[in-house]
């Protein structure tokens, strides 16, 4: 395979990227989440096997691998959602900004590491009070709540589509309008990590377009993991790559070295199209 330009970020030195299941930390990104050993269980079935990784902050990171690898029971660890399934268990180490996230309040972790799942799901209610929806639960009030719905609504590039129609229900929108006002919702209470599970598996092209774009914008004031089955959206998108193969994590790296020149050979089938 062709070797890659492996130049990493940086002013004062440049030096080959690295390739194996837990790379440094490179010295332009700074660690969200640090998650060490982790395993998870559905009963007696190990879904993840000693899973170590670093999510960095304010970059995109995706999760690619086969149907059933566990790429999104991972990352339903990062907010805890994994606990409302019966019967599952989690051991390891889990990190958001050094401070555990298995001794925090639930309610926290997931104001604090927001998600957008496959289907869109807005709630049966108006574009507005969708998006308002988490400003009033954490006690927002009064014109507050108007300034930051059309904050989180420009931010998801969606405030020019519905600005006149916020009062009408969310569910006259269109699927990929639908998805950006999930997202929108998710922004509004300024989540620390947003977690996006094959966010445009269900879209058109064109909405697809419009969701990638809008993770580039929306990486400055969030970290952002994703989980997709589309390698070539992880190429277009993603700062980092992990590739996940029967619970494992068989490669973490520079999304480039991943796709590129991948260190494990397994990578390299799925990546190169020889199975997935």
């Amino acid at each position: 395979m062709a070797t890659p330009d492996r130049q990493m970020i940086s002013d004062s030195q440049s030096q080959p990227a690295q390739s194996s299941a837990e790379p440094p930390a490179p010295a332009f990104a700074l660690p969200k989440i640090h998650a060490k050993d982790v395993n998870f269980f559905y009963g007696a079935y190990q879904a993840l096997h000693s899973i170590s990784m670093d999510v960095f902050a304010n970059k995109v990171t995706a999760f690619i691998g086969p149907s059933g690898c566990g790429k999104s029971t991972f990352l339903r660890t990062f907010n805890r959602m994994n606990e409302a399934i019966r019967n599952t268990r989690v051991q390891g180490e889990l990190l958001l900004n050094g401070e555990s996230l298995f001794s925090m309040d639930v309610t926290t972790v997931r104001r604090r590491v927001g998600m957008v799942f496959q289907k869109s799901n807005p709630f049966p209610k108006t574009i507005f009070d969708n998006v308002a929806y988490g400003l009033r639960v954490n006690g927002v009030k009064g014109s507050v709540i108007k300034d930051e719905v059309e904050k989180s609504l420009r931010r998801a590039a969606l405030w020019n589509e519905v600005k006149d129609t916020l009062h009408k229900p969310a569910s006259a929108l269109s699927g990929g309008q639908q998805q950006r006002l999930c997202i929108a919702r998710a922004l509004a209470v300024e989540p620390e990590v947003l977690l996006l599970d094959e966010p445009c598996s269900a879209l058109d092209p064109i909405a697809t377009l419009k969701i990638e774009e809008l993770l580039f914008q929306i990486k400055d004031i969030t970290t952002i993991v994703i989980v997709t089955h589309n390698m070539q959206q992880a190429a277009r998108v993603a700062d980092f790559t992990g590739f996940f193969f029967m619970g494992k994590l068989i490669e973490f790296d520079d999304t480039r070295v991943v796709f590129q020149n991948p260190s494990k050979k397994e990578t390299e089938d799925y990546v190169t199209g020889r199975f997935g």
